[in-house]
């Protein structure tokens, strides 16, 4: 069932777009959102670190203030002024070291609330980018699986790297009834795999000779798929037993296959990395397909995004996720801006869906439907969306009413005072 635009003329990506964009935008407003909310917590700890700094100054020109006064009196002839002084001395150090002790208190727990602020706005933009990514592959995404054999099943994972910089690592659901739902051997795969490999022999005079090795009866342990490369390791048990790794090298124009010995420890056993050819590259080839036909449907088994990274920044500790809604906003402009040029309607994003049997389906969404959505955010931030062009041309009749936008941007704020910030 392949899209065309709305004037019929054929969509290069046979996915569901509209859908993807309008996800997209949510992705970004909670993206955006997260920014604010960082940026707010860090402008209200600075605000208070100055505050902080300038009271501290107070009380210890307070406490000077106090010393220079007793002086006089601290150096008087009259036992009594001495005693009296240095009484008062002693309590206006107790005072004035209360009130610094309580003021390092609000600053522990300003620092504290500015890291929960800013630690959930980090989880915020984790978990919109886990719901974007688990539902759509922007075009040119590309994403591997790797597999590990367990006692009686494989655990797996799926590694997505998008257009826009997140790399992501995701659980994946492999049915029992696929066929990587149980443990796999070579023969399962592909009987009859045989390599040539140099094997030490004799009893008196030791030499190498190149033998015969059938490799069936091994365990694939362990499948890492992307699209440059594919590591298959192969031992006699799930976690134990020597073997070999085959390794294939997809970024040239023919695949070229290679081999290694692992140990009993399932490491490399230090003897030269074998180059295959002949009838051994083409065994082993014959194998590297059967996975990879057999595992191309499990990526898209995704489950909970385990980690995930933004231009190799742990996504978690990334203070900035606005950087993100603002590549992807640029990758994906030029199409929206197609979309709309040839959608034939004012004011909408317009895809058809052939059904067959000369039926078609339109799939749409209206510029302001997803203006809408930005209205949500600050008024500073909703520029990053302007490469959509979503504020051009007529309304469509077929949008949503439009409403109030809320307005949060920190200028409107009155500077915090210090009893507000000790409120807070």
């Amino acid at each position: 069932m392949g899209h065309v635009y709305g004037d019929s003329t054929p969509f290069p990506f046979d996915i569901n777009f509209i859908e993807l964009i309008r996800q997209a935008v949510d992705c970004g407003v909670a993206l955006l959102a997260a920014q604010h909310e960082i940026v707010n917590a860090v402008d209200r700890s600075g605000s208070f670190e100055q505050l902080r700094k300038a009271e501290r100054a107070r009380l210890d020109a307070m406490a000077d203030a106090v010393k220079l006064t007793m002086t006089a009196f601290t150096s008087s002839k009259s036992e009594r002024m001495v005693r009296t002084a240095s009484r008062i001395l002693e309590s206006a150090r107790a005072v004035i070291e209360g009130e610094m002790g309580e003021l390092e208190g609000m600053a522990n727990g300003h620092i504290s609330s500015t890291r929960a602020s800013v630690d959930h706005a980090r989880e915020s933009s984790f978990r919109a980018i886990e719901a974007f990514v688990l539902r759509h592959d922007l075009p040119h995404t590309t994403d591997g699986v790797r597999l590990l054999a367990g006692e009686e099943l494989y655990s797996g994972q799926a590694l997505v790297t998008t257009p826009f910089g997140v790399e992501a690592v995701f659980g994946l659901a492999i049915p029992a009834a696929h066929d990587w739902g149980k443990l796999r051997r070579v023969a399962d795969l592909s009987a009859g795999t045989e390599v040539h490999v140099p094997i030490e022999s004799g009893w008196l005079s030791k030499r190498v000779e190149v033998q015969p090795v059938k490799l069936d009866k091994l365990l694939l342990t362990e499948v890492a798929v992307t699209p440059e490369r594919a590591l298959i390791t192969l031992r006699k048990a799930p976690r134990s037993g020597a073997g070999y790794q085959v390794e294939v090298a997809t970024d040239e124009a023919q695949p070229q296959a290679m081999l290694r010995r692992l140990n009993e420890e399932g490491q490399p056993s230090g003897e030269p990395t074998l180059e295959l050819d002949g009838e051994d590259a083409v065994h082993v080839l014959r194998l590297w397909n059967r996975v990879i036909d057999s595992t191309r449907d499990l990526a898209m088994r995704r489950q909970a995004m385990t980690t995930a990274s933004f231009d190799g920044k742990p996504l978690r500790e990334l203070d900035e996720p606005a950087a993100i809604c603002t590549r992807m906003v640029n990758v994906l402009a030029p199409v929206v801006q197609e979309i709309a040029r040839r959608s034939g309607a004012p004011g909408e994003l317009v895809l058809r869906r052939d059904l067959g049997e000369g039926r078609r389906e339109e799939i749409y969404i209206t510029k302001a439907e997803l203006h809408e959505k930005i209205l949500q955010l600050p008024q500073g931030v909703r520029g990053v969306f302007d490469p959509f062009e979503l504020t051009d041309g007529p309304r469509s009749p077929r949008a949503p009413a439009p409403s109030e936008p809320i307005y949060l941007d920190a200028d409107d704020e009155d500077e915090p005072t210090r009893d507000q910030l000790h409120k807070g």
